[in-house]
């Protein structure tokens, strides 16, 4: 049975764009097990809050060869503009070849004189399907649909924790997140996120509210698991768990949903 080939992919994900902190995204075209060194077109958009929406086609390209561009060289007009966050998305075409380009991956890297911090992006969506089986695409399909964007909110001393949410699409987006309550599973309040947008949702808050403080060795925390059962079903959207140091906002890590 031939399974679905995916000769298109995108990604979305975030950087960080200051005077003083600059970011780098690290790819690599990838097709699994798959020889070969097709051209592959890279495309590259960015947008946000204060930010006018812009993309660039990076040439040289190759399929099973890492690649990298500073964000601010792809984009001089960040340096004048981009005061915080700002959404990426990225997507990756091979004409050459039927190669499933979903093995893809992205890291992005975020650089300044007080810190260095590198993630990586959330898994490729399709951009297109050439359906093969329709059987088998509708199997995938059907696994997808079921997978769970999991996230764990945490707040101590030493750390506290967002949720952010990239759109890249035309319409208006309203997270579904679930937690575990007294009462059971229920809703976990987050705001809606416009077209072309990027939005930090801290949680600190929302953690006292919804949950009790627990003892760890280290001192008081708050955890709390949060999931949605929809978002791999968003082919514009992303989420990931940022979390910060309390007292400086400096970022420690991210995690992708």
């Amino acid at each position: 049975m031939q399974k679905a080939v995916v000769n298109g992919v995108k990604a979305n994900f975030f950087c960080l764009s200051t005077p003083t902190v600059k970011s780098r995204i690290h790819f690599f075209p990838s097709a699994g097990s798959t020889g070969g060194h097709y051209p592959v077109s890279c495309h590259v958009t960015v947008f946000g809050k204060g930010i006018e929406r812009r993309s660039v086609q990076l040439d040289g390209g190759r399929l099973n060869q890492p690649d990298g561009i500073r964000l601010e060289d792809a984009f001089p007009s960040l340096n004048l503009e981009a005061t915080g966050m700002c959404g990426v998305e990225m997507s990756l075409v091979c004409q050459s070849g039927r190669v499933n380009l979903l093995p893809s991956r992205i890291v992005i890297e975020m650089v300044s004189p007080q810190f260095g911090l590198a993630y990586s992006a959330a898994s490729f969506k399709p951009i297109e399907r050439h359906e093969l089986d329709a059987a088998s695409s509708a199997a995938e399909s059907a696994a997808e649909s079921a997978d769970l964007a999991v996230g764990v909110g945490l707040s101590d001393s030493s750390m506290s924790s967002s949720l952010v949410v990239i759109n890249s699409g035309e319409d208006t987006f309203r997270p579904d997140f679930m937690h575990a309550s007294l009462d059971g599973d229920a809703a976990f309040p987050i705001g809606t996120v416009g077209p072309n947008s990027v939005v930090e949702f801290p949680l600190d808050e929302t953690l006292c509210k919804t949950d009790t403080s627990r003892s760890m060795l280290w001192g008081d925390a708050r955890i709390e698991k949060l999931w949605s059962q929809t978002l791999s079903e968003q082919d514009s959207v992303a989420c990931y768990m940022l979390y910060r140091d309390p007292a400086t906002r400096r970022p420690l890590s991210v995690c992708a949903l």
